[in-house]
């Protein structure tokens, strides 16, 4: 655990540190992006292409403009321990112009990197950066965007470490019909269950907590930017000292995973 806190730090640190913009905010923001080998390049442009469309839409607009002191977001990829990649440092965003400007930039980023995955290394990554920030007196939150379904016990450990630091941690966990090489050839992501506990349940149980705490299921990569969306939505017009009950929360939660639809049939190549 002391090896991953400081390989992640380090990965942060060679990267330089970010202009933090002064002033207090309402809520501090980490997008925490899956990169690694599981997203080939088609669902990695549609990813991509979510967050332009959700950052130029005009209800997350909305809430970052009703915001009264910005937002402050930061955006970063994951796949090895050693590949965690800050991409695009602070920003505040305000109005219109810097939401857009934000989703855009993120959409036009190379992507960092394509090896295997560690969360873990993730998450303490991105902690790390929201601890190193001066945005201490904001809702700090990390939003993970993420398809993996391993380490549970491990990455639940490191969760209860960062939400005992009083950081909260959100999932969007994306899911999609292609095919897992079992015996039969007909067991898919988006229907599989890892040992005894399904995909959606495992980020449940093991990845999300903290005040507040939620995730918005993807049945398909290619509504992955409307899943975002309502994401955003929830983090934005939460308030600072008010948070949903758990039993509040799991409702709402899953009507947004009922209401998120599916996109169109397309071809790809495995």
């Amino acid at each position: 655990m002391h090896r991953l806190v400081l390989l992640a730090f380090a990965v942060l640190v060679v990267l330089g540190r970010t202009s933090n913009p002064a002033g207090a905010v309402n809520l501090a923001l980490v997008l925490l992006n899956d990169v690694s080998n599981s997203v080939d390049e088609l669902e990695y442009g549609l990813m991509k292409d979510g967050y332009r469309t959700a950052f130029s839409d005009p209800d997350v607009v909305a809430s970052i403009i009703g915001s009264s002191s910005g937002v402050a977001v930061a955006y970063v990829e994951f796949s090895d321990a050693d590949k965690v990649k800050l991409v695009l440092g602070w920003s505040v965003l305000t109005d219109e112009a810097s939401a857009r400007a934000f989703g855009e930039a993120i959409a036009l980023a190379p992507r960092s990197s394509a090896g295997s995955t560690s969360m873990t290394a993730g998450l303490l990554a991105a902690a790390d950066l929201l601890q190193r920030s001066s945005y201490s007196d904001a809702r700090r939150v990390i939003d993970i965007a993420s398809d993996y379904h391993g380490e549970g016990a491990r990455i639940a450990r490191v969760r209860d470490q960062i939400v005992a630091d009083g950081i909260t941690i959100n999932a969007l966990p994306f899911l999609d019909d292609r095919q897992i090489g079992t015996f039969d050839g007909r067991h898919a992501y988006a229907t599989a269950s890892w040992g005894k506990l399904g995909i959606a349940d495992f980020y449940k149980r093991d990845v999300i907590g903290g005040e507040g705490s939620f995730m918005v299921e993807a049945k398909d990569i290619g509504v992955f930017g409307e899943a975002l969306k309502r994401k955003l939505l929830l983090e934005l017009i939460a308030p600072s000292e008010e948070f949903l009950p758990s039993s509040g929360r799991d409702l709402q939660s899953a009507a947004l995973h009922a209401e998120t639809p599916r996109s169109r049939p397309r071809s790809r190549q495995d």
